[in-house]
């Protein structure tokens, strides 16, 4: 096992003995390591928001799990976190449900509740951008934070609707329940206005993610790849090589059909997330943050037709769902591309031994795995006065900590057969996926070219000639998100 590998595994195991304790993420500024990052930390530049100015590397992981926060009473303050009515228990839960994750949802709300003399207020609505955009609009100092689709939300940080997390003092984006990939992918013009981190649980809920059939792989006599993650060269050629002639006649028909097993699986909602995470974003930033098109039509041509080449294969079967749940549940396929919600909900009651791995990069000169997510994003209305944007930054941070400390190792169990500490290389590979969590910036705010795979099919259309017939509107979209930015950010 590598160096690295020892201390993901490290933070892991102790993220599972502290997941009851209600410490370390309560630790005042006072009582802090001095040496540990503190709040305020905005990213050191635009174009690299993950790295802060000055701060040295911590010297232990304990560090990076501290809020440094001082214990600020906020006499009993309701602080109103907007929801649609399916999310709350993503982030804030109102009741114990006897389910091990929402419950240690609860104990992270209770904990903060206690720290700040606080009490947390859902307030509902529909799973819709109206309630919140007329609010905002009329002036209304209706809640603090507000949780929206993706399809909502990013368009409303166009309209300048919501505050610049960057400019919010308690925010240390150091620290771990900020993805660092995720930061760079949301942030525009050196200004983030709508958030994925670890306030909430669903992003990672809805992370895209290979499953691994740990029988299947036995009967194949195939080592599973975990190794072969951990040196970083766990790429597009070696998925493909791993599932190639993986494909089994259950039904002896002589020949692959929908009554067989497959190497490689998935549904339709995974292709624009794959290419995210082999590194094909299409859209990259320039040294002021300032997003432009960089179409790499030999990088995406290699993509697109290794891809060809494995969906036409016997190796490979569309489920005709979403994630693939249809076929590897009843253990028909080695791989399956899918959502870590179907571990959750699904794979739980598998009756084979599965596993976990991150998708995969293009190739080893890809610098990390990169895992591409849908979420619930969350952010901060205009509405809200200097004053009461100190409480949220506090309250946001320590809940963001909290949970990462506390919620992510229980969810992590949630997914698993077994306790983390009996299967550590899942719990590795888990830890890999959670921290290189991002969303497609081309996905978030409805530009060309976010699902090339998705947008050629079948057919044989050339990646050249999908350029050139889409670049002209590409190019304009592009420029009116940059301009509304700017706007926005100048005001």
């Amino acid at each position: 096992m590598t160096e690295r590998a020892k201390r993901i595994l490290a933070l892991v195991l102790a993220l599972i003995l502290t997941a009851s304790v209600l410490v370390s993420c309560g630790e005042s500024a006072e009582n802090a390591d001095p040496a540990a990052p503190s709040g305020g930390n905005a990213p050191a530049s635009p174009a690299d928001p993950g790295s802060a100015a000055g701060a040295e590397e911590p010297e232990t992981e304990e560090d990076l799990l501290v809020d440094g926060l001082p214990d600020t009473d906020f006499q009993g303050y309701a602080f109103r976190a907007a929801y649609g009515s399916d999310d709350v228990n993503y982030s804030i839960a109102e009741d114990y449900t006897g389910t091990p994750v929402v419950d240690a949802v609860r104990e992270s709300t209770l904990y903060i509740e206690d720290r700040f003399n606080i009490t947390v207020k859902p307030i509902l609505y529909e799973n819709s951008r109206t309630p919140y955009t007329s609010s905002i609009l009329a002036g209304d100092d209706a809640f603090d934070i507000q949780f929206a689709a993706d399809w909502a939300a990013y368009p409303m940080a166009k309209e300048g609707l919501f505050i610049d997390m960057f400019t919010v003092e308690q925010f240390d984006f150091s620290k771990p329940w900020w993805p660092q990939i995720m930061l760079d992918n949301l942030s525009v013009c050196g200004s983030m206005y709508c958030s994925s981190n670890y306030i909430s649980y669903m992003g990672l809920d809805w992370t895209r993610a290979l499953f691994i059939n740990k029988d299947y792989a036995a009967q194949l006599n195939l080592p599973l790849p975990y190794d072969t993650v951990r040196e970083g060269a766990w790429t597009l050629d070696a998925m493909i090589s791993y599932v190639e002639g993986a494909s089994m006649d259950l039904n002896g028909t002589s020949g692959i059909d929908a009554g067989d097993s497959f190497g490689f699986v998935t549904g339709s909602q995974t292709w624009y997330c794959l290419q995210e995470s082999v590194d094909i974003p299409v859209y990259r930033r320039d040294a002021d943050n300032v997003p432009y098109l960089d179409f790499d039509s030999e990088r995406i041509d290699t993509y697109v037709s290794k891809m060809r080449g494995l969906i036409a294969s016997d190796d490979f079967r569309d489920a005709g769902d979403f994630f693939g749940v249809s076929l590897f549940l009843p253990g028909r396929a080695l791989l399956c591309y899918g959502q870590l919600a179907d571990a959750f909900a699904s794979y739980r009651n598998a009756d084979f031994a599965y596993g976990f791995l991150p998708a995969p990069k293009f190739d080893e000169t890809q610098k990390t795995y990169i895992s591409c997510c849908t979420d619930r994003p969350w952010a901060i209305p205009i509405t809200v006065g200097d004053e009461q944007l100190d409480l949220i930054g506090t309250v946001c941070e320590a809940l963001s900590c909290r949970n990462y400390r506390t919620v992510l190792p229980v969810y992590f169990e949630s997914t698993m057969k077994s306790r983390l500490a009996d299967a550590p290389d899942d719990a590795e590979m888990l830890q890999i996926i959670a921290d290189t969590r991002t969303t497609s910036f081309s996905f978030a705010y409805d530009l060309e070219f976010s699902n090339i795979l998705g947008d050629l099919g079948k057919s044989s259309e050339g990646v050249g000639s999908y350029f050139q017939k889409s670049s002209k509107l590409a190019t304009k979209k592009l420029e009116q998100l940059v301009k509304a930015f700017q706007r926005i950010k100048n005001k």
